[in-house]
């Protein structure tokens, strides 16, 4: 129900919430460090979280995280292009249509709404941002949400 959901959505996925991400682009794509690499976001009720995940060689395990790091950085410092963001736009809102093919699935969208106590017009608002949404409020949101000491590295070797 927070007010910067849908765009952390967003902004999720541009970082690392699909295959053409910016972590699997770096790490996986141009570095080789990994065969994937992603990120997630997790809501409750009351609290919410991102994870990031990934395989990685211990060589590289370092660099794997610098480069994280290093993207989270990109996202709060240069504008993301127009092009990027209708690209992923368009995933998202494809993927929606994919999230409602059949009753099972519209019953799942209904059941997250009547849990999470959202209004009945929440997942057109969400929709809504997802066309709506420009470049300035992707930095901003980068620079609210993802800060480096905000996160916690857990790394098992």
């Amino acid at each position: 129900s927070h007010p910067d959901f849908a765009g952390l959505i967003l902004l999720n996925t541009i970082f690392g919430g699909y295959f053409g991400s910016r972590l699997m682009n770096n790490i996986r794509e141009e570095k080789g460090f990994t065969y994937g690499i992603h990120s997630q976001m997790y809501s409750y009720k009351n609290a919410g979280a991102m994870i990031i995940a990934t395989e990685a060689n211990a060589a590289v395990c370092e660099q794997v995280v610098a480069e994280t790091y290093l993207e989270m950085k990109r996202l709060r410092e240069e504008l993301i292009s127009e092009e990027e963001l209708l690209l992923v736009k368009n995933y998202l809102l494809g993927s929606i249509l994919g999230d409602l093919d059949g009753p099972f699935s519209i019953l799942q969208r209904w059941k997250s709404q009547i849990l999470f106590d959202l209004p009945e017009n929440n997942f057109e608002n969400n929709i809504q941002t997802y066309k709506n949404i420009r470049p300035t409020t992707i930095l901003e949101l980068a620079n609210r949400y993802l800060q480096d000491k905000d996160f916690h590295e857990i790394i098992v070797r």
